[in-house]
Order: structure tokens, then C-alpha cells, then sequence
């Protein structure tokens, strides 16, 4: 496994969890009435674990294998991560406005479209790594 596909899987399960803890912690009705400040805290707190386990499993990962950790992109790689891409691209912009159009349709308030907005490229991005993965996997 190199170490891109290595660094794909970090990504995707850490965004995977951390995902999952944020969505635990929307208290009901987020979308139309938000409490500003716990919901700005708990995402300060998952973007802030998101960057110390990205930093500290790469290295783990980078000491394991130095010269693979430094190695250049090569073409492969360039074409699974154009691919993975592409494909997020269009699911966030897809999920972004339909959210926009849908949240405002239900009431809510600047606070919730961004929430919906910031949830959509959380969503394409668990997808664009899961596409990196597969293509890894199947050798793209």
C-alpha cells in the first residue's frame, strides 16, 4: 500500500468519525433555530482534532516509510486524485444548493444554510477520499 492510499485512508476515517461526533452533538431542531455558540464549539473542537490526527498519523506513517512518504506524485496517482475530484465536485455543488434551496424553504436562518452548506463538503469530501480508496484499490 503506498503511502497516498495510506493517507486517503487517514483522511476518510478520520472525517468518518469526526462527522459522526459532530452530527451527535446537533441538538434537535438545528436547522431553524441554532444555538450559535455550542454549535461554533463543537465544530472548532472537530476541526482542531480533525488537524492533530491528520498531523500525527502522517508522520507515524511517514517514519514508517520515509522514502515513500517523499516520493513525487506519479501519473497514477494524479489520475485517481483528478478522478476523486471530479466526482466530489459534483456532489458538493449538487448537495450545496440543494440544501440552500431546501433549508431556506423550511424557515431557517443564515446559521443553518451554513451548517447545510459546510455539511455538504463535509459529505463530498468523505466521498472524494472514499473514490481515492476504490481507485487505489482497483488499481486506476
Amino acid at each position: 500500500m503506498s503511502f497516498r492510499e495510506k493517507s486517503a485512508w487517514i483522511t476518510l476515517i478520520t472525517l468518518i468519525v469526526l462527522t459522526l461526533f459532530y452530527m451527535t452533538h446537533l441538538p434537535p431542531a438545528w436547522l431553524l433555530d441554532p444555538p450559535h455558540g455550542f454549535l461554533l464549539h463543537v465544530l472548532a473542537i472537530g476541526v482542531a482534532a480533525f488537524v492533530v490526527i491528520e498531523i500525527v498519523a502522517h508522520v507515524i506513517v511517514a517514519i514508517r516509510a520515509p522514502r515513500d512518504a517523499q516520493a513525487p506524485r506519479d501519473e497514477r496517482e494524479r489520475l485517481i486524485a483528478l478522478k476523486a475530484t471530479s466526482i466530489a465536485a459534483y456532489v458538493y455543488a449538487f448537495l450545496s444548493l440543494g440544501s440552500v434551496f431546501t433549508v431556506i424553504h423550511l424557515g431557517a436562518n443564515e446559521n443553518g444554510v451554513f451548517y447545510c452548506v459546510f455539511l455538504s463538503f463535509i459529505f463530498a469530501e468523505i466521498l472524494n477520499y472514499t473514490a481515492r480508496v476504490v481507485y487505489y484499490r482497483r488499481g486506476v
